[in-house]
């Protein structure tokens, strides 16, 4: 057991790097030194019986669980099609359409849960060229292909090297876990334990009470818990994610049907990401039920185009011009990946939002990276130097407006990351009417999308741009709070275009004033 500190200090840190946030700690107020919150149960004080527009909200992601108990009278219909007669009754290319679409299935039922990382579909793509040939053989005119290929190949085996051996660290920690459960079942007896069951063990050993200290800390930090998910996790990037050979893309049969492809089973397969996207937006509120979402006005128009792997840019692009032509006035795209071999499909899809006056708010990104030196697409800026005006980019930030403030996976970006909003330990809807905390970026931008439905439902006739710069300019201020990132501590100024905390009563108070 004398390797057990090396590890403990390997795997734990990560663990309980965030402190425990509050239940539904979005909606709090934001009191400076104390709490991060969104400010919408004040703002909602200040609407009071003040009328709101129903917003559509699309939320582009890996389903919605529709049926969820506090999704009721949540769910957009589309009132021009019969459920369930195979037709396309409305003639908008969608056959029974009546609660959104799914990009990932085809019309027989069968849909997509898993797919390859972009990365891998580009170097396979490549592959197929170049594999086999000699430098020697490559021709000028082939050379810049071969080039790429050259990259694509560098960093997909970086990728694939990084996931085998984070693997096998995971399977250290894993083996070390079942030794020492073993142990204490060998010693103690039963099949089972707890915090106050290993308290009151006195082992007879030092090895014994190495084991105890271990177990306490792993019962803790719910190490157990994340040994399930870090074997799923792994075994999904290594089955699917980085195979080259592993390709489920001819289940939609694009090639049949270019833009309708796909079934209206927007709660396909585990939609456990995009519920709880739906639920921070809009979850029914005061109901005993679920959660309290953010908008009582606001209406989820579930489109899925997210898999367990990265999206492709056609279903990006046409979910997109789904929910513009359909109603939604506001879209939240809680996924991004860093490559888009076919960027220009979405760009023109935010452009034609942009006409249509739709307002898109993006996560920045889980990878604790900088957005303006690593792209996190789809890029805000559309690949120029001039940001999209009705794209929102959204950090993630902790409830405790501290040195952790910048959640330490959030990315970042001084010209291109917009606003912050709560990310860290948020909890929402979970499928078959359950609840569950979640962390990330994706839950930031949801937060940004309600609050966006909210004050967007009290002055319909803001436009999208001007909704962007209201949230914007009645944020929360904290450009002079001393942040650590990578060991450095700086203002967080210095790391986001605008370094403030979304704030749903500050965006309400001007609009009342």
């Amino acid at each position: 057991m004398k390797f057990i500190t090396h590890l403990t200090i390997l795997f734990f840190i990560p663990l309980s790097g965030q402190a425990q946030q509050k239940t539904d700690w979005f909606n709090l107020s934001f009191v400076e030194g104390e709490t991060a919150g969104a400010d919408v149960s004040d703002a909602l004080k200040l609407i009071g019986d003040s009328p709101l527009d129903t917003i559509i909200v699309a939320v582009i992601d890996d389903g919605v669980d529709i049926y969820h108990e506090d999704f009721e009278g949540k769910i957009w219909t589309n009132i021009d099609e019969i459920p369930d007669n195979g037709l396309d009754d409305d003639g908008n290319g969608y056959i029974d359409d009546v609660h959104g679409w799914n990009y990932l299935g085809n019309p027989n039922g069968e849909n997509i849960k898993y797919e390859t990382l972009e990365l891998t579909r580009l170097y396979r793509q490549y592959s197929k060229e170049f594999e086999h040939r000699e430098a020697s053989s490559i021709s000028k005119s082939e050379d810049k292909d071969y080039k790429t290929y050259l990259q694509y190949k560098e960093e997909f085996e970086e990728e694939l090297t990084a996931i085998e051996t984070q693997f096998s660290e995971y399977a250290q920690l894993a083996a070390l876990y079942k030794g020492a459960q073993a142990f204490y079942f060998e010693e103690v007896g039963g099949d089972t334990f707890s915090i106050e069951i290993l308290n009151g063990w006195n082992p007879r050993s030092q090895d014994g009470e190495q084991v105890k200290s271990f177990l306490l800390l792993a019962e803790r930090e719910g190490l157990s818990e994340y040994l399930e998910e870090g074997a799923e996790y792994f075994e999904n990037f290594l089955e699917y994610n980085l195979n080259i050979d592993f390709d489920p893309r001819p289940l939609v049969n694009e090639e049949e049907l270019p833009i309708g492809y796909g079934n209206q089973m927007v709660w396909a397969e585990d939609p456990s990401h995009g519920t709880h996207v739906a639920g921070i937006i809009a979850a029914v509120r005061s109901n005993g039920k679920g959660i309290d979402g953010i908008a009582p006005n606001a209406i989820i128009m579930p489109l899925r185009a997210v898999p367990g792997g990265d999206e492709r840019d056609k279903d990006i692009a046409l979910a997109i011009r789904y929910a513009v032509d359909n109603g939604a006035k506001i879209i939240n795209m809680s996924f991004g990946k860093a490559y888009s071999p076919q960027a220009e499909l979405v760009f023109d899809a935010i452009k034609y939002a942009a006409k249509n006056d739709v307002l898109l708010v993006h996560a920045a990104g889980n990878d604790a990276s900088d957005n303006d030196e690593v792209l996190n697409y789809p890029d805000g800026t559309l690949g120029k130097s001039k940001s999209a005006k009705n794209l929102l980019t959204v950090a993630a930030g902790s409830s405790d407006p501290d040195a952790s403030f910048l959640a330490d996976f959030s990315n970042y970006g001084k010209k291109s990351v917009d606003i912050i909003a709560p990310g860290v330990e948020i909890n929402s809807l979970a499928p078959d009417n359950q609840t569950a905390s979640q962390s990330g970026t994706s839950m930031a931008a949801p937060v940004v999308s309600g609050v966006a439905a909210l004050v967007w439902g009290l002055d319909p006739d803001l436009s999208a741009v001007k909704l962007k710069r209201l949230l914007v300019n009645s944020a929360n201020d904290l450009e002079d709070l001393m942040i650590v990132v990578e060991g450095k501590t700086l203002p967080l100024g210095d790391f986001l275009r605008n370094p403030a905390v979304v704030s749903a009563e500050g965006a309400v108070e001007e609009l009342l004033d």
